[in-house]
Order: structure tokens, then C-alpha cells, then sequence
């Protein structure tokens, strides 16, 4: 029954949940604009701080970053790219302050399927669900994902 659910979650979250692609940050761009205020990144010696109207609210340690934005503007997944597959981390611009937490497992993400209360993550290594604070591995033996 589980896997039912989890096969069900993921056709809805491809069939009806907004899909976003990856922006590379370019440092000297404009912000980006969320729920919260205007987020920018200004690098600063080997990391990059993330700030929200102007205040730092997260260091980054990395070379580079890209990072999937939900339409709303309330979150945000970041890629941190240092040395092999980036660092993933969420910002949910809900929560005053912007609330960062780190997903625990270094990816290269392919799309980012945004859901009420999760982030279905697709990568080469296969689908994950990011929800509460958990990353799980999205498992069927019997769904082709595209």
C-alpha cells in the first residue's frame, strides 16, 4: 500500500505540480524575489553569503551555486558546488528568519517538482522526497519517470 502512494505521489507531482529548472547564480545580477524580501548572493572570499534584503541570513561555502526556485517565491533549493556533486540545501522564505535546512546528500539535481508540504528531487541517481527535515529515495520497480 505504501508503494501505491508513493507511485501515486510522484505521477500527480509530474502531472499537475509546478516543475522548476535550475538558475545559475550569477553573482552580479539582480535578487531574486521571494515571500520574504529580495535574496541576493555576494561572494566573500572562498563562500558565498546568501542574504535577504540585504542581511546575511546563510554562508555558503562553494565556488558557485544554481538554485530552483518555487513559483511562489516562498522556497528555494540551492546547489552549493565546491569539489564533486553540489551540496543541496533548502530556504523556506516562510518562516521568519528564512528557515535553512541541508538536505544530507550531495546530488546533481536534473528538476525540483514542488508540492504543498514536499520537494520531489529528480537526479541521475534516481527521484528522492524531501519532506519535514527527511530525504527518502523515491523507489518503483514498475514506473518509467521521464
Amino acid at each position: 500500500m505504501n508503494l501505491f502512494r508513493i507511485v501515486l505521489s510522484l505521477l500527480f507531482a509530474a502531472l499537475t505540480v509546478s516543475h522548476a529548472f535550475a538558475q545559475e547564480a550569477d553573482l552580479s545580477a539582480g535578487p531574486v524575489r521571494t515571500t520574504a524580501g529580495s535574496v541576493t548572493f555576494v561572494q566573500q572570499g572562498n563562500g558565498i553569503d546568501a542574504q535577504l534584503n540585504g542581511n546575511t541570513f546563510d554562508r555558503i561555502t562553494a565556488r558557485r551555486i544554481a538554485h530552483f526556485d518555487e513559483p511562489s517565491g516562498a522556497r528555494m533549493i540551492v546547489e552549493a558546488f565546491d569539489e564533486g556533486a553540489p551540496e543541496l540545501l533548502l530556504y523556506d522564505f516562510t518562516k521568519r528568519p528564512p528557515a535553512v535546512e541541508r538536505l544530507g546528500r550531495r546530488m546533481k539535481l536534473t528538476g525540483v517538482f514542488w508540492q504543498r508540504d514536499e520537494v520531489v528531487l529528480k537526479s541521475a541517481e534516481g527521484w528522492y522526497r524531501f519532506q519535514r527535515g527527511t530525504l527518502t529515495r523515491l523507489v518503483s520497480s514498475k514506473t518509467i519517470y521521464h
